[in-house]
Order: C-alpha cells, then sequence, then structure tokens
C-alpha cells in the first residue's frame, strides 16, 4: 500500500519518498491487509529550546476502529520517521492482537414474556 505523504517546511525528494515506502513496507509487510489508509506528515517545526527540529506524524486508518496516530520528534527526518515506524508498527500489533482476542460471537436473545401486552 502506497502511503500518503504531506511535507510542510521540508522538501520531499524521490529519495526519501522511496525510503519511506521501502520502509513502510518492511516494518508492515504482516499487517497491509488490515490497513486502510497511511497517512505520513513531515514538517520542519521550530523548537529551539529543545533542539528537535523535525516532526513526523504517521497516522494508519484501520477497518472498523479508531486510526492509530503517532507522533515524533528529532534532530533529522529520518531519524524521526523510524521511530514513529517502529512505534506505529507496535502499537498496530497490539491493537490487532487485542481485536482478535474479543469474542465476535452473537448469543441468541430468548424472552420468557411477551414484550408487548396486547390484552
Amino acid at each position: 500500500m502506497a502511503p500518503t505523504i504531506i511535507t510542510k517546511g521540508i522538501k520531499a525528494g524521490e529519495a526519501i519518498q522511496e525510503y519511506i515506502q521501502e520502509r513502510m513496507d518492511t516494518m508492515l509487510s504482516h499487517t497491509q491487509n488490515s490497513i486502510d489508509y497511511i497517512m505520513i506528515r513531515l514538517s520542519d517545526t521550530n523548537r529551539i529550546k529543545s533542539g528537535f527540529k523535525k516532526r513526523c506524524l504517521i497516522q494508519l486508518s484501520l477497518p472498523g476502529m479508531s486510526p492509530i496516530v503517532v507522533t515524533e520528534f528529532a534532530a533529522d527526518m529520518k531519524s524521526a520517521f523510524d521511530s514513529a515506524t517502529r512505534r506505529a508498527s507496535r502499537l498496530l500489533n497490539k491493537t490487532l492482537s487485542k481485536a482478535k482476542e474479543i469474542s465476535h460471537t452473537t448469543m441468541p436473545l430468548y424472552i420468557n414474556r411477551p414484550i408487548l401486552d396486547l390484552n
């Protein structure tokens, strides 16, 4: 699945887009069928006090579930993207394993008396 890449304040050239696509394919290869949409936001922030200037936000949309959103700040874009990808992968695996543990069987509803008494 090809992620949607949105940038603000930086230029995402062909090399960074290929790196992102390759990294997402390897990190999320076993869960590709569970993801509807992948959005990656790369931006340059002015965090002078903390020293971190690059931000990477990854949003994974899952069918029938709340989206998974992970944000990471780092000094350079690759390290921000790598740590955000690791966190998103761990959170996705945890979310999907919890969803599989939930029993999805429905129980029949037995009513001993009539719901509406028309007499």
